[in-house]
């Protein structure tokens, strides 16, 4: 258990220490917001603030994760998912200051990559014969959906990816929230581990490493916020947003718990 609080140190650690010189690249480059014309007066001091702040919370939390894990296939399977919804927003805000504007990469294009990375999620569930149910607790009822269930992934994805990055509108707003809901997950992934240590029970590592992975993603996150609080010094961008939300998804689906993801 030990590995789960250093990886959240480890992470913050090192999003707190390369802030600084990080914000400093990306405005050497030019890496800035752009400001919709049509949004309120009060944003329109934010341009050319850095952007794509969210590529310092993704190697922030692969060292620690890449270190300390056992590399299962779950948490590998959610830290796939994580970067590559990162990698969609890091494309659509290349896009946003090649071309000097607010919009970036056609929404159309956006759900075609994260259909792709819902199906390797797909493949990853379907080798490990995960049930194509959803547990409803409240009711204690389990929905069978058969193939649905393969559909609901791409909407849990691209529903999770997108929400997170809506709620990336005030300073610290995103990377707070998105804080306290990887909280919620990380905590049950520790409990699901404690409980397979129990006797009968099979030792289930890959509940640990989901649990490394969430305490990572939290680390880097909270050392960003420092940077990221009113005033931002940076913001995440779409970079950050849509890889912090793949992630929730993730943890998600690799727990079983989707209708808990409506939740959190």
């Amino acid at each position: 258990m030990e590995k789960v609080l250093l990886s959240g140190l480890v992470a913050m650690v090192i999003s707190i220490v390369a802030g600084p010189k990080f914000i400093e690249f990306l405005r050497q480059n030019e890496f800035g917001q752009h400001i919709r014309e049509e949004g309120p007066e009060g944003h329109r001091v934010k341009t050319g603030t850095p952007t794509m702040g969210g590529l310092l919370i993704m190697l922030a939390m692969s060292v620690p994760f890449l270190v300390f894990s056992k590399h299962t296939l779950p948490a590998l399977t959610a830290f796939f998912v994580t970067l590559s919804c990162a990698a969609v927003g890091f494309v659509d805000d290349w896009t946003k200051i090649a071309h000097r504007r607010s919009l970036g990469l056609p929404g159309r294009w956006k759900l075609l990559w994260l259909l792709a990375v819902t199906v390797v999620i797909g493949l990853v569930v379907a080798e490990r014969h995960f049930k194509t149910s959803v547990y409803i607790p409240l009711i204690d009822v389990n929905v069978p959906l058969s193939y649905g269930w393969y559909v609901l992934l791409f909407f849990m994805v691209a529903g999770a990816a997108n929400g997170v990055n809506l709620t990336d509108g005030l300073d610290g707003l995103a990377s707070g929230t998105a804080t306290i809901s990887l909280l919620t997950y990380t905590a049950m992934t520790v409990v699901a581990y404690l409980v397979s240590l129990r006797p009968g029970h099979v030792k289930d590592v890959s509940k640990l490493d989901l649990a490394i992975l969430g305490a990572s993603l939290i680390g880097a996150s909270i050392g960003f916020l420092w940077y990221n609080a009113f005033p931002a010094q940076v913001f995440m961008g779409d970079t950050g947003s849509m890889g912090l939300g793949g992630a929730l998804a993730a943890f998600a689906i690799m727990t079983k718990t989707e209708a808990l993801l409506l939740l959190i």
